[in-house]
């Protein structure tokens, strides 16, 4: 039988790229998502089109906290097993200071931290028969403070803590790792020309998804990593 892979998130933009990229190399991938259905029946539609059967996807609110049983339940369901838990679902949004409210810092630590932590608990027994891996999604710009976005960095510097945490209790039978992307896209907000970002990234251009991609299925495939944030964001973090 095929290894197995859960992508959260992963009917659109990185989220998808990594479905792609575990699929091609013969994963049977199961596709969470929240609002995004119709990307999500796109996707199951190309990827069984190549594969029969290889994709399923599965629509679930992460901050629905009395419903993650039966949403776990169904993903075992699909497949019996799981090899490989990538936890790339997350909301991102600004909170300035004086304008943030209690349902951001739910919606914010809620996607990036407790949600990622219920799975891992409910998936780890499977996980250990398999001697699988968690790879975590992050943000490299994190470490350097992002303005405005104050609960935002909270909830990923968490979520690398987390990772660390679980590197050192979950082994030596599961890995856990995460990878920080760098910018992929422009601000949507306009805040940054692509001029301007591209200066400020030594290897010259912004990144693509492709390269997330493929960071996060080296770390699923290399065994003795653990514990590491692998930032993919063409060395902008060190200005």
């Amino acid at each position: 039988m095929n290894k197995v892979v859960l992508v959260t998130g992963g009917a659109k933009r990185i989220g998808k790229s990594i479905c792609k990229k575990f699929h091609e190399n013969g994963f049977s991938i199961i596709c969470h998502y929240n609002s995004s259905d119709e990307e999500a029946e796109n996707l199951k539609k190309e990827l069984n089109s190549v594969r029969a059967n290889s994709i399923e996807t599965i629509k679930f609110d992460l901050n629905d906290y009395e419903n993650y049983n039966s949403f776990c339940d169904s993903i075992l369901k699909k497949y019996g097993k799981l090899d490989v838990l990538i936890n790339n679902a997350s909301s991102f949004f600004s909170t300035p200071v004086n304008e943030d409210n209690l349902s951001d810092w739910d919606d914010l630590i809620n996607s990036n931290v407790k949600g990622p932590l219920i799975i891992v608990k409910y998936f780890a027994d499977y996980l250990k028969k398999n001697l699988g891996t968690v790879i975590n999604l992050s943000d490299a710009m994190i470490i350097r403070g992002m303005k405005d976005y104050s609960i935002y960095s909270i909830a990923k510097g968490g979520l690398e803590t987390l990772t660390k945490s679980l590197a050192k209790e979950l082994a030596p039978e599961i890995r856990v790792n995460a990878v920080a992307p760098g910018a992929i896209l422009l601000p949507s907000d306009g805040s940054s020309s692509e001029e301007t970002l591209i200066s400020n990234i030594p290897l010259g251009r912004i990144g693509k998804e492709e390269d997330i991609s493929s960071a996060v299925f080296y770390l699923s495939q290399n065994e003795y990593i653990t514990g590491q944030i692998l930032r993919v964001d063409g060395g902008r973090s060190l200005n």
